[in-house]
């Protein structure tokens, strides 16, 4: 099924956009950690693990590629974050960003599909 390659595309396409939105941002907090850190671990989060699932391999090679990569494409979004207004680059944001990818890739490992610990299947 080709549909699911598009899935991480279009998540990191979400991410691009709510990232560079004039003035946004989440705020307030939730218990010590504020709300904008818990909405960069979820959104890469979400990029990791659709990025694995879409490319249906669980070697330890392609899943340190998928951490090394969102994480890579979180410091690009923070960069082309600081001349927005009301936005800044942050490098606790990038923290964030790499806390999320490996909460992704860890829940592809324990949930995702196939089980083998072999390539990519031929879907």
């Amino acid at each position: 099924m080709r549909a699911r390659r598009w899935l991480p595309v279009a998540v990191a396409l979400v991410i691009l956009v709510a990232s560079l939105v004039p003035g946004g941002g989440g705020g307030g907090a939730i218990g010590p950690v504020g709300v904008d850190k818990l909405l960069h671990v979820v959104g890469y989060a979400v990029l990791a693990g659709t990025s694995l699932w879409a490319l249906r391999d669980r070697r330890l090679g392609a899943t340190l590629a998928v951490v090394v990569l969102v994480t890579g494409y979180g410091g690009v979004v923070e960069l082309l974050q600081g001349p927005v207004p009301g936005r800044a680059v942050s490098l606790l944001d990038l923290v964030a960003d790499a806390v999320g990818a490996v909460l992704g890739v860890a829940g592809w490992w324990l949930f995702g599909r196939p089980h083998s610990t072999s390539g990519p299947t031929g879907e």
